[in-house]
């Protein structure tokens, strides 16, 4: 059996070294960087991720695979197989893939272009797929080409919140030099991340504050024994708050607040573009903000992998 793999972070690369395991051709394009092209495992590389050295960023695998392939084109890895997964997120520019370990930039339309041009039956996996994709396949009437947004999977975003809120947790005490216990944090919103976020936070011994807008979701706030607050309330509460997490994906904390805010304070915000925090502002009155997206791909990639993996599986009944 094949799989083919187009870009994506390090929870994409053990996606492809799980598959390999149980025995798959995985056929790769936009891994470059991570992968030895004759030998299928990890090698070693000067390219930079996240402003640093690939090497102290990355936990690489000693396993060497037999089963994995470097492809030389987008056409010679899409033809490969009939399963195609790329990244999560799939772009985070609108314009090229989410292909931190490829040599080259790989554009989101000569992917479609190349995508859509195949005559054979596909299935293409990525969280986050354009409008555009959707709107060209329904235009040209192409029905051999089925795409799937892993990020409207609501079985693998609600699993998918789990290594975000461990990594958000390892944060706030890795930058923080007292106690979880005991600490206020304020959660910004009330969804899959932020009813994690307040459960794991409240059993750590802190004293969660959580903001919503939801009636109902304010009652259940309450009914878990947080504090639960409107956003008109936020400003009552700031400056006796330590760690304030945003998983709101659209500014809701502007300067007028976050001056009520102590100096102290550690702002995490996860939330997708544009984030809940004004940045600008927040920088200008000398507080402390950690923009953390990806948090999974970075700092759970091999459960993260087995989350996508599974889900991909039961899609394609496996």
């Amino acid at each position: 059996m094949n799989i083919s793999i187009i870009g994506g972070d390090l929870r994409i690369i053990r996606l492809a070294e799980m598959y390999a395991k149980d025995n798959y051709n995985v056929y790769t394009y936009g891994l470059e960087k991570y992968f030895d092209k004759e030998k299928g495992y990890s090698k070693q590389t000067e390219a930079k991720v996240h402003n640093k050295n690939i090497n102290d960023e990355v936990h690489r695998s000693n396993e060497k695979f037999n089963n994995i392939f470097l492809c030389n084109s987008l056409e010679e890895v899409i033809a490969n197989s009939n399963c195609i997964v790329s990244g999560m997120p799939f772009t985070k520019d609108k314009i090229t893939v989410n292909a931190p370990f490829a040599n080259e930039e790989i554009k989101l339309e000569e992917l479609k272009n190349k995508l859509f041009n195949e005559t054979s039956s596909k299935i293409f996996f990525a969280g986050g797929i354009p409008k555009n994709y959707y709107i060209e396949k329904e235009t040209k009437k192409i029905e051999n080409i089925d795409l799937v947004d892993l990020l409207k999977v609501e079985e693998l975003t609600i699993l998918n919140a789990i290594p975000t809120v461990e990594g958000t947790i390892k944060l706030a005490i890795e930058e923080r030099e007292e106690t979880i216990h005991e600490s206020n944090v304020l959660v910004c919103g009330f969804g899959r991340i932020g009813k994690i976020l307040c459960d794991r936070f409240n059993k750590l011994g802190a004293n969660v504050y959580c903001v919503a807008r939801k009636e109902s979701d304010l009652a259940w706030i309450r009914e878990k024994r947080y504090i639960p607050l409107r956003y008109t309330e936020i400003s009552n509460f700031a400056d006796k708050i330590d760690i304030l997490i945003n998983t709101v994906p659209q500014i809701i904390l502007e300067e007028e607040q976050l001056k009520l805010f102590n100096k102290n304070v550690l702002i995490i915000d996860v939330a997708s573009a544009p984030g809940g925090i004004n940045k600008e502002s927040a920088n200008k009155l000398g507080l402390k903000v950690i923009t953390a997206l990806g948090i999974p791909g970075k700092e759970m990639p091999r459960t993260a992998g087995k989350y996508i993996k599974e889900t991909i599986d039961k899609l394609i009944k496996i």
